[in-house]
């Protein structure tokens, strides 16, 4: 029972954690428009986006795990 339960927080916190990172990838500022190099703004653009969708599947992916925790 305690390892359950030590299980299901340390999942909640991490579904948190990847959410706010989630959050803070898709409002972060574009900083990058400020740079003089145009090749640096494409490749920061690109990766950026990468990075948001693989935070978000991640996120998802805890989101569905936690609601499985809840529901079973």
């Amino acid at each position: 029972m305690t390892a359950w339960i030590i299980n299901a927080v340390g999942l909640f916190v991490t579904t948190v954690g990847a959410l706010l990172l989630f959050l803070y990838l898709w409002k972060m500022p574009r900083l990058v428009e400020e740079s003089p190099a145009p090749a640096g703004r494409g490749a920061y653009a690109k990766n950026r986006n990468l990075l948001i969708l693989a935070v978000g599947l991640l996120s998802i992916w805890f989101v569905i795990q936690c609601l499985a925790i809840i529901l079973l």
